[in-house]
């Protein structure tokens, strides 16, 4: 049986040089060869700190929709929150070997490098965390966060994996900005009370727009994703352009839902200078049709992220300017830039396929020394 070498020299080009199949196998086997200050930047890197930002800003609405205090639980709380996307990042990475090795080949090794078991430990570890902390804020929060936990786990694992059913994948991915704005509420001032009407629509509001950016998330995939035979949004179309066109549709539903909030006065009429970003909203979703393949589809992916950040945050600004959503605003804004300014993520330009999905013709593994 042929078996694959985790040492130097087998780096990224001979790594991606592999077949799918093979950088599959190759990842599996490796117990992680990369050093504790390698290891702790590749686990940062995996857990893509940029895409935990709206969850972040989500838990601050939900925060101060229950009570506009500024303490040492709220900042905990925002801390938690940032642990929650990073530990669904890392079980996502573990778990999609087969998509990402046709998507994103240096995804699939950095978990090499850093060791498959050691990615879900780390995840393990975030989740222990959130659980032993939840006590400060009551049983209310404990039992948010326990099904926040469990959907974030089940959205990548079986018996589940929710990610793979095109509709309750987009809804369980929703969860990232979902869970974050329950826990929110319930940690506020006030969140023991039963949540009322202008709770409820926001949390609806919130779910169309995250499913609207569920749908954009999936697109650059389209093509490896099909390869290794995952069902998503984006594959149950016949190709990235018409998955693009109902992604474009469903964004604009979510974005132009906004004044509907306001009507029903779960928002108040300042609020509606949100809108505008609808229109970039827009355009991001045309350049993501025309993308002529994955490489500039994650860039466009990219830069949607920043929208989507910037449209929340004035979201949360204009609904109660104050010093927790200030704070929560210029956090937010430190981790997403910061972390791209030290590259700190797994879908760069680099991670990317540079190839079609089904691989190249299988190159000479390297094999493990007879001694």
């Amino acid at each position: 049986m042929t078996t694959y070498s985790t040492e130097p020299p087998l780096g990224i080009a001979e790594f991606t040089a592999l077949t799918p199949d093979e950088r599959v196998r190759a990842a599996r086997c490796g117990r992680g060869t990369a050093g504790p200050a390698e290891t702790a930047r590749i686990l940062l890197m995996l857990g893509r700190p940029r895409t935990c930002v709206p969850g972040l800003l989500a838990f601050s609405l939900g925060w101060t929709v229950a009570g506009p205090a500024f303490d040492g639980r709220y900042v905990l709380g925002l801390a938690l929150t940032l642990a929650y996307g990073l530990l669904a990042n890392l079980y996502n990475a573990h778990t999609d070997l087969e998509e990402d090795s046709r998507n994103l080949p240096g995804r699939v090794w950095l978990l090499l490098r850093a060791g498959d078991r050691r990615v879900v430990a780390a995840g393990h570890l975030l989740s222990l965390t959130i659980l032993a902390s939840a006590p400060l804020y009551g049983a209310d929060y404990l039992v948010a966060a326990v099904l926040a936990l469990i959907g974030a786990h089940q959205y990548s694992y079986p018996p589940l994996r929710l990610k793979a059913r095109p509709v309750a994948g987009l809804f369980a991915f929703s969860l990232a900005v979902i869970g974050p704005f329950a826990l929110g509420y319930r940690a506020g001032p006030h969140g023991g009370r039963a949540p009322g009407g202008e709770v409820w629509a926001l949390a609806a509001f919130l779910t169309v727009w995250f499913v609207a950016k569920g749908m954009v998330k999936n697109l650059p995939d389209h093509d490896g994703d099909r390869a290794a035979g995952l069902r998503t949004s984006a594959t149950v179309f016949p190709d990235r352009a018409a998955a693009a066109r109902a992604a474009t549709a469903t964004t604009l539903v979510g974005y132009l839902s906004l004044p509907l909030l306001v009507l029903g006065g779960a928002l108040p009429a300042l609020t509606l200078l949100a809108l505008p970003w609808a229109v970039l909203a827009y355009a991001q979703c045309r350049a993501m049709a025309k993308a002529p393949d994955a490489a500039t589809a994650n860039q466009v992916l990219k830069r949607d992220m920043l929208l989507s950040t910037a449209f929340l945050a004035t979201l949360l600004v204009l609904n109660e300017p104050g010093w927790a959503t200030g704070f929560a605003v210029a956090l937010g804004a430190a981790v997403l830039l910061g972390s791209d300014r030290v590259a700190l993520d797994s879908r760069r330009s680099e991670d990317v396929r540079n190839r079609p999905a089904d691989g190249p013709a299988p190159t000479t593994p390297r094999k493990e020394s007879a001694a």
